[in-house]
């Protein structure tokens, strides 16, 4: 089960993009609930892990009066037992009794066993009471304490769109793969993000890490679909100017670490699709929009050419070199089908009907193949420069 903390803000206000809402983090059960209970005679601690079992039944259904009826008796069994006080905590933010939350919370916040969990949910608290100037200390003291934390460098990310600095809130949540890189969270919010600027070039990158950690959520269906749009959106191919628009000017004319006579990483990346394209120019007018198919082969294609051009080895991009992994293994067009299948579910649905034992396969193969999250995936020009 997992619950969210909701805030609702303007994203982008000087775009007037509506409001949009907003989930606060991954506000799951406490990663202690559901272990075994040491600290107390085990009578007691069997009971009180029995009750802590049905709180959360009842949560997940939104009984929560129940569930707090059920967290007080747990907690009688084993008094000041964080992990439970933290859940109890979470259950009246979730009926909105903020007073209660925080009265709860404040007294075990700090304990070891949940980690950045506390931080994060005491600013949290403070947000939904609509005081948003006493959550951002608790998400910088906890940082000081667990400067890992993929959370709380989302939330300071989050502290910051809320008062419109979307520089800052890129900033910071591009810190926070570095710090945590399998948190999925702020790939998905840096995705979001760069879909709505110039240079949606980085939104493909950071929308397709999320995608290969965050394979089976609503989120997944919301950034494939995403993706394909991001694509579609930067191709005009026929267009006499401008047929590739995935980068701005400016990050277009970003010096070459080459030098001048070498291709900078998004130059080279906008030329590779226009040339991988050239099949797809139509003989009048423009195209403006690719298939399903033609966007899994585009892809393919560029990939290709990519690595024979040895831009594999001059640029360092973890999501181009997962992707030649997969090329190399055979299964790189069932994978950009699987990337772009909320795109144009139509299309998705027709070739999976004629390719399901293929791409059942497929997906067993993928199941047990992750992206590599033991140090920072190199996603953009600032892991370039380094």
């Amino acid at each position: 089960m997992s619950n969210g903390l909701i805030r609702t803000w303007h994203l982008f206000a000087k775009q007037s993009i509506p409001i949009l809402v907003f989930l606060v983090g991954v506000m799951a059960p406490c990663q202690m609930v559901g272990q075994r209970i040491v600290e107390y005679d085990s009578a007691s601690a069997a009971q009180a892990e029995a009750l802590s079992r049905k709180a959360l039944e009842l949560m997940g259904t939104d009984q929560f009066d129940a569930a707090i009826v059920q967290w007080k008796k747990a907690l009688d069994l084993v008094p000041g037992y964080a992990p439970f006080q933290y859940e109890m905590a979470l259950t009246y933010v979730m009926s909105k009794s903020y007073a209660k939350a925080l009265s709860t919370l404040l007294p075990i916040y700090t304990d070891d066993r949940l980690y950045d969990r506390g931080y994060q949910l005491m600013g949290n608290i403070h947000d939904m009471m609509g005081d948003s100037a006493k959550s951002r200390p608790y998400y910088e003291s906890g940082l000081k304490r667990y400067p890992f934390s993929g959370r709380l460098h989302y939330e300071m990310g989050a502290a910051a769109m809320v008062a419109n600095n979307v520089d800052e809130a890129i900033r910071w949540w591009k810190k926070g793969t570095v710090a945590e890189p399998a948190y999925s969270t702020t790939y998905y919010w840096l995705a979001r993000t760069y879909a709505r600027r110039p240079d949606r070039i980085w939104a493909a990158f950071y929308a397709e890490a999320f995608l290969n950690l965050d394979r089976g959520s609503e989120r997944t269906k919301e950034i494939s679909k995403l993706i394909y749009d991001v694509w579609n959106d930067g191709i005009r191919f026929g267009h006499d100017r401008d047929p590739i628009m995935f980068c701005s000017e400016e990050l277009l004319n970003v010096p070459s670490p080459g030098g001048p006579n070498v291709m900078s990483f998004p130059v080279a990346f906008e030329f590779t699709i226009a040339t991988a394209g050239q099949h797809l120019i139509p003989e009048k007018g423009i195209k403006d929009t690719l298939s399903l198919a033609e966007l899994v082969d585009l892809r393919t294609r560029f990939l290709r050419s990519w690595k024979a051009a040895g831009y594999d080895t001059l640029y360092p991009n973890s999501i181009i070199s997962w992707q030649q992994k997969i090329l190399a293994s055979g299964w790189i067009k069932e994978y950009f089908y699987w990337l772009n299948s909320f795109g144009d579910r139509r299309s998705m649905t027709q070739y999976y009907t004629k390719n399901d034992q293929r791409y059942d396969t497929f997906l067993a193969w993928f199941g047990q193949n992750i992206i590599p999250t033991d140090k920072p995936l190199c996603l953009d020009l600032d892991c370039q420069k380094q």
